[in-house]
Formats: structure tokens, C-alpha cells, sequence
């Protein structure tokens, strides 16, 4: 006969084995919620179809073809990479900050070696647009720099459902400033391609040359009809004109793929 010790041991022996086993359960379970979790949101990144990715649909072909040409041209004489992105909802994620980050690592964007890429986002729904910036253009383009880009050259576009207009501005702007950071003087991107602040943004004050122009203009030239032909020839030139896609001329804008670089989070986010 079992004493009485042995029967209080073989019972608390059997109430423990289902506690353990239903730990272990309970473990595995929250294990693969959160494998699959992560599946999840890495399968609603999309995949990378060229340097311009408007999945919402909002981006003209015309407009497409000028990034594409631009940031071909920054690639091919710098080895930076921009990467336009535009979506209807950065869902799963709950901020477009870290769809940027998730989109980032996944992507790649910009050369290896120096980590020189940049990603322009657009989320449509949650009228949210971000610039995520590459390790390596950290420097160039602090937190502060990226908010005021988007500030002076995308948001005011953007506000007025201008969506196409305001990403390609942005792109402009930050060719220009990646540009510079690199000491780059790009060849074959036109000479006005260069971002125009909106209205409520700083401006970059008044161009010297253009002055100097129509000083010219006024002292040795003189005259109505000899003054208002050259000086419509002149501005029609103005920044966007002639068209911001004939900035690769020469360029190849066939996209094989981003070049693997890294991010650390770095850049700044608007809504409009």
C-alpha cells in the first residue's frame, strides 16, 4: 500500500506535467504569431520596379521619365541612388517611419560602399511623405535638412493634390544636394533642373545673372520691341522648362537593381 507522502507526490507529479506542457504550448504559439507576424508585413513590401515606384498611381509618365532620367544620370556619375516610392497605405506598419526603415533594409538603395542612397516616400491615404536617408548622406542631409526640403520643395505641392509635381521637385532638390556633398558637378542633367521654393517657403533670394541680364538689357540694348522678346527668350528657359526628363541625355535609365546600401533611420517625415 502507498503511504501517504507517496499519493501527494504522484499527485502534484501529475498536476505539474500539464502545466509544463501547457507552457511549452503557449510558447510555441506566441513563437510562430510572431514568425508569422514578421512574415507578414515583410510579404506587404512591395518589390522595386525602377528608381520611380508609383504603386498608388499618382506620378505622370512624363514626370516618371524625368526622375528615372535624373536619378540614372546621379547614379552613373556618382554612384547614389534615389528611390521615389509611392503607396496608398504604408499599412502594416503603424507610421511611415517604419515602412521607410522596413522598405530601406529590404531595398537597399544606394552603393554599398558608401551607403549613398535615398528614398522619397509617398503615402497617399495617410497623406504622409518621407524622406529616409542613407547612412552615408546622413552628413548632407541631417533630420532638420530633410524636413525643410520637404517643407520648401514637396509638402506645398503636395497640399494641393499636385502629387506628381511636388515628388518631382523633390528629386531635383535632393539631386542637387547630393550632388554637392559628393563635389559632383552632374553632366547631362539640364542646367534648370533645379528646385523652385513654392509659395509660403523660403526662397533662395533673387539671381544675380538674372540682373545683370536685364541690366544689359536696359543700357545697351534699349527699345520696347527689342527689350520684351529677349527677355521672354531668357525666362522661358526658367528652371522646369525644357523639360526636367532631358536631364540624362546620354544617360542609360535601365534599372537593374539597387546597389545594397544601408540606413539607419535617418531623415524626416510631413503630412500634408
Amino acid at each position: 500500500m502507498p503511504t501517504m507522502n507517496e499519493l501527494k507526490g504522484s499527485g502534484a507529479t501529475r498536476r505539474g506535467l500539464p502545466c509544463r506542457r501547457w507552457a511549452r504550448v503557449a510558447i510555441l504559439v506566441t513563437t510562430l504569431v510572431l514568425v508569422s507576424g514578421m512574415r507578414l508585413a515583410s510579404q506587404e513590401l512591395p518589390r522595386p520596379r525602377g528608381f520611380v515606384n508609383d504603386f498608388a498611381g499618382v506620378i505622370s509618365a512624363s514626370d516618371a521619365r524625368a526622375m528615372e532620367a535624373t536619378i540614372a544620370s546621379l547614379r552613373e556619375q556618382t554612384g547614389a541612388e534615389i528611390a521615389v516610392v509611392t503607396v496608398r497605405s504604408h499599412e502594416p506598419h503603424a507610421t511611415i517611419d517604419g515602412f521607410g526603415v522596413a522598405l530601406a533594409e529590404a531595398w537597399g538603395v544606394g552603393a554599398s560602399a558608401g551607403d549613398t542612397g535615398v528614398i522619397l516616400i509617398l503615402a497617399l491615404e495617410e497623406r504622409q511623405v518621407r524622406i529616409e536617408v542613407g547612412y552615408g548622406l546622413e552628413g548632407a542631409i541631417p533630420d532638420g535638412r530633410a524636413g525643410s526640403l520637404l517643407d520648401t520643395y514637396v509638402v506645398p505641392d503636395l497640399r494641393d493634390g499636385n502629387y506628381s509635381a511636388g515628388l518631382l521637385n523633390g528629386v531635383a532638390a535632393i539631386t542637387q544636394v547630393v550632388a554637392e556633398e559628393l563635389g559632383v558637378s552632374l553632366t547631362g542633367v539640364s542646367a534648370e533642373a533645379r528646385p523652385v521654393a513654392r509659395q509660403g517657403a523660403p526662397t533662395a533670394g533673387v539671381d544675380l545673372s538674372d540682373l545683370v541680364y536685364v541690366l544689359f538689357l536696359l543700357l545697351f540694348v534699349g527699345g520696347r520691341w527689342f527689350f520684351w522678346p529677349l527677355l521672354f527668350a531668357r525666362r522661358r528657359r526658367g528652371f522646369f522648362g525644357g523639360g526636367f526628363g532631358s536631364a540624362a541625355r546620354g544617360g542609360s535609365t535601365r534599372f537593374s537593381g539597387f546597389g545594397g546600401g544601408g540606413f539607419g533611420g535617418g531623415g524626416a517625415s510631413r503630412g500634408f
